[in-house]
C-alpha cells in the first residue's frame, strides 16, 4: 500500500457532466495506443488503474500486443459528482503483478483529476523497474486543474465526467467535442 498526499484541485464548471459513449472511449484508447507506438523503450506491458482505468487499458494492451495487468488506487470518498479529490491515494498492488518490469510500462486511467493517482502508482512501481525501464501515463481525460498531467490524454475537461462503465447518471449530460488528436505536455 502506498499513500501520496496532493493539494491540487480539480476544476468543475458544474454545468452538466460530460458523458462519453463506450465507442468514444474505445476510439480514444486506440488513438492513445497509436501515439505510443515506437516509444523507446518499447511498451512492454499496460497496467490499468482500477477501477476506471481497466476499460481503456484492455484495448490499449490488445492494440499494442502487450500483457495487461491492473493495480487498485483509491482516493475519492464516494461516486458523487463534483467532489474534490482528497489527494490521499491508497495503492494496492496484488501478488499477481510481476516482480520486475522492463521496457516502458504504460499506466492507464480513465481521468487524471489532479495527477495524484499516477504519482502514487508510479511510486508504488518504481522499485520493480529494471535498469532502463520507464513508466508512461495515459488517461482518456485530463481535468483542466490537473497539476501533473499524464504523458498522453484525449480530452481536457472542466466538468465532471460520467463514464459508460459507471453507475448511470440520471440527469442532463453534455456531449464531447470530436477527438482530433492525442495531447501531451
Amino acid at each position: 500500500m502506498t499513500s501520496t498526499p496532493d493539494a491540487a484541485s480539480r476544476l468543475f464548471a458544474q454545468h452538466v457532466p460530460f458523458a462519453p459513449t463506450r465507442s468514444q472511449c474505445f476510439d480514444a484508447a486506440r488513438l492513445i495506443a497509436e501515439s505510443v507506438l515506437g516509444s523507446e523503450p518499447e511498451v512492454s506491458c499496460v497496467i490499468g488503474i482500477a477501477s476506471g482505468g481497466i476499460e481503456p487499458a484492455r484495448p490499449m494492451a490488445d492494440y499494442l500486443k502487450a500483457p495487461f495487468h491492473s493495480v487498485t488506487a483509491k482516493h475519492n470518498r464516494c461516486d458523487a459528482p463534483w467532489q474534490q479529490a482528497t489527494g490521499d491515494v491508497e495503492v494496492l498492488v496484488d501478488d499477481t503483478l510481476p516482480d520486475r518490469f522492463g521496457g516502458t510500462v504504460l499506466l492507464v486511467d480513465d481521468i487524471a483529476g489532479t495527477g495524484a493517482t499516477f504519482s502514487a502508482v508510479t511510486a508504488a512501481l518504481t522499485g520493480r523497474l529494471d535498469d532502463g525501464a520507464a513508466i508512461m501515463s495515459a488517461a482518456l481525460f485530463r481535468n483542466r486543474g490537473c497539476a501533473r498531467p499524464p504523458d498522453r490524454w484525449a480530452w481536457t475537461v472542466d466538468d465532471w465526467v460520467v463514464f459508460p462503465w459507471e453507475r448511470p447518471h440520471h440527469g442532463l449530460t453534455q456531449p464531447l467535442p470530436p477527438l482530433r488528436r492525442v495531447s501531451a505536455p
